[in-house]
């Protein structure tokens, strides 16, 4: 009980500030509470005793036995009066019945779960121009996650702006890569999930962005943050249109929205940005490669290894060749848009291989089926996944004698057009 006492004094001298009540609560999140006193006409009677006070009375609040279970809980009855979004975010108000189970009005929510909703605004950032909340499993991850929000209310008796960053799932990913860091526990992600509720509820409308972060997702995120911190930030950098250098990783991070990130919460592949055709290189570990393929994409390992395999026949053909033949080469993969282009590519370096002398064939016919056909029903995504590994494999071996051949040929490598059209680097 003393530890509420606690909370509850903290609070009400932070809600009792005009920069609190009006710019916050009731610009952003309880529009017109009585509780908490945003509403402004009580401007002249709120004091921190005063909404003191209001928090003390709902959390001892008389429960009425003959009222509805509470629709939050499922364990309280609901307090007599009905519940609106003044006093608990988006649940909708009396003005509108529709929106409650029923046609009834307002929500069911006990003395308790609207107690506790009242201390929201200490652990919710500021994004975007909205409120960001993270649910989380297990619960000492989202006490992790929402523990810096509570750091900078008692720093600046402010609510935190989330260091500025202008996109919820931007913010969540730089969060993770410091958490992961920091505590160096793989056990905290195992089973772990994350909801973000990315809202505004105010007199002018309501409006809910709810993104779900696949654990999948979170699992090698983490990995990456915490084995592969360059490669990660690599990967990331493709994400946007115009690739940001070092001093402006920061800048981006924070303002910009990242295809990248998109499509790890669409549960869409990333495969692609592993690598970089411009530049010809590997943007990350081989391990990283395959933590990402196994966690994320389903691959199963021996198949990994199976590409990975062909990969490094396919380098000690090429390294044998002089460097422009060994561009010339590799263009041909990177270049491969069609199914029987691909196929093409490994045909004729079949036939290089005899003219080499190499004795041992490249693939058995029963390996060529497999890479091209065996991974996944649709033949145009199973293809290019062996694609982009392979050209991982060929990157991250030749990378050195692959840009030494561009410059002394003095072409321009095309960036690969199915990156390129993805980073968005709109402000918003």
């Amino acid at each position: 009980m003393e530890d509420i006492e606690k909370a509850i004094d903290f609070a009400s001298k932070l809600y009792a500030r005009k920069e609190w009540s009006s710019g916050y609560i009731h610009a952003m999140m309880l529009p017109n509470s009585g509780i908490l006193m945003a509403n402004p006409s009580m401007a002249r009677k709120r004091t921190p005793e005063a909404i003191a006070k209001n928090l003390k009375a709902l959390l001892n609040e008389q429960e009425d036995e003959s009222a509805p279970i509470c629709e939050i809980c499922g364990r309280r009855h609901s307090r007599p009066r009905p519940v609106y979004r003044s006093d608990f975010p988006l649940v909708g108000t009396g003005g509108v019945p529709n929106y409650f189970p029923s046609a009834k009005d307002g929500a069911n929510v006990c003395s308790h779960c609207l107690f506790l909703v009242q201390f929201l605004p200490l652990v919710a950032y500021k994004v975007g121009g909205r409120v960001l909340v993270m649910h989380t499993y297990p619960h000492e991850l989202m006490l992790e996650l929402h523990g810096e929000a509570i750091n900078d209310v008692r720093k600046s008796f402010l609510a935190s702006n989330a260091r500025d960053f202008k996109r919820p799932e931007n913010f969540l990913f730089h969060l993770l890569g410091e958490l992961t860091r920091k505590t160096e526990r793989d056990d905290l992600w195992g089973r772990a999930s994350i909801t973000l509720y990315h809202f505004v509820n105010n007199n002018q409308g309501q409006d809910l962005q709810i993104i779900h972060v696949p654990t999948p997702v979170l699992r090698f995120v983490a990995h990456a943050a915490r084995y592969d911190r360059a490669g990660w930030r690599r990967i990331v950098s493709m994400g946007w249109r115009k690739r940001p250098s070092e001093e402006e990783f920061e800048k981006y991070e924070r303002s910009y929205a990242n295809e990248v990130y998109a499509r790890l919460l669409a549960e869409e592949s990333i495969l692609p940005y592993f690598i970089d055709i411009k530049n010809r290189r590997a943007n990350a570990k081989w391990s990283l490669l395959a933590f990402y393929c196994s966690e994320v994409l389903g691959l199963d390992k021996e198949a990994l290894e199976f590409i990975k395999d062909v990969g490094d026949r396919i380098v000690e053909t090429l390294e044998k060749l002089p460097d422009n033949q060994l561009s010339k080469r590799v263009r041909e993969l990177e270049r491969a848009e069609r199914l029987y282009q691909f196929e093409a590519f490994f045909v004729n370096l079949e036939k290089l291989r005899q003219r080499l002398g190499i004795e041992k064939p490249l693939m058995t016919f029963d390996e060529f089926a497999t890479v091209l056909t065996s991974y996944g029903e649709d033949l145009n995504v199973s293809w290019r996944t062996v694609k982009h590994l392979l050209l991982f494999r060929v990157y991250e071996r030749l990378h050195d004698r692959l840009m030494k051949a561009s410059e002394e040929a003095g072409e321009e490598v095309e960036e690969n057009e199915e990156v390129e059209i993805f980073g968005m680097g709109v402000e918003e």
